[in-house]
């Protein structure tokens, strides 16, 4: 539908399976996308979900917590950061009024126990992280733009699967999507390989999803193109 002359559809759910190949277009595409955000002065792929799950910093004996917490003071400079950072909210929630909760590590001891504390603990409901914080992100600004992303949900199945489920606002499809895609099977990835679990599809929910500043016809280009692989 269309409102004040803006592409938008309420709600969208848009659902993959992330243990599957990659298919053979996914370079091209990616590359095609990034080229019309460089040409748009907008963030690649990649930018925008590393502020979901920030991948570079995986890897060595600290923890990826430790390594994010050494720099965050550079990344907060980041204009594009001054409202906010998703991994920061899932990993030290409300900083800014008291002691940091890191979510993300919450669930993980919540799902494996902790030896010599407490059995592990397979309460679904336990197994949520938000970003929205109502203390922050209820403002009478007009626009506002962070957090489109609202909370995401962990839902392991008996088979040693885990899907995740994640709740949006507002998303624009082409300046945002695929990297928030990217980003929450990335999250996902991490969570489930901490918790013993294997990420096997992720569920984006949109409340509304808008087309973004591309021009109607590019974007007819880019579906025309690539709607054989679906």
């Amino acid at each position: 539908m269309a409102n004040d002359g803006e592409w938008s559809l309420s709600p969208v759910i848009a659902n993959y399976a992330t243990n599957l190949a990659y298919p053979p277009y996914k370079e091209e595409l990616e590359h095609e996308i990034n080229e019309y955000l460089k040409g748009e002065s907008q963030s690649p792929i990649e930018t925008t979900a590393s502020t979901i799950f920030p991948i570079s910093l995986m890897g060595g004996q600290e923890s990826i917590f430790d390594r994010f917490d050494k720099v965050w003071k550079y990344i907060k400079k980041d204009s594009r950061n001054y409202k906010g950072h998703y991994f920061r909210r899932l990993m030290a929630f409300n900083e800014k009024h008291g002691e940091p909760i890191n979510q993300l590590k919450h669930i993980i001891e919540t799902y494996n126990g902790i030896e010599g504390v407490r059995k592990p603990i397979h309460r679904r409901s336990a197994l949520i992280a938000l970003t929205f914080d109502p203390s922050e992100d209820h403002s009478p600004q007009p626009l506002r733009g962070f957090p489109c992303l609202q909370q995401v949900c962990l839902i392991p199945k008996k088979n040693g699967k885990m899907t995740l489920n994640a709740i949006y606002a507002m998303q624009h499809l082409v300046d945002r999507g695929y990297g928030n895609y990217l980003g929450l099977k990335n999250l996902g990835d991490f969570m489930a390989g901490e918790m013993g679990l294997e990420l096997d599809e992720v569920n984006c929910i949109a409340s509304i999803l808008e087309l973004g500043k591309i021009r109607k016809s590019e974007a007819k280009k880019l579906v025309e193109k690539y709607s054989r692989y679906v």
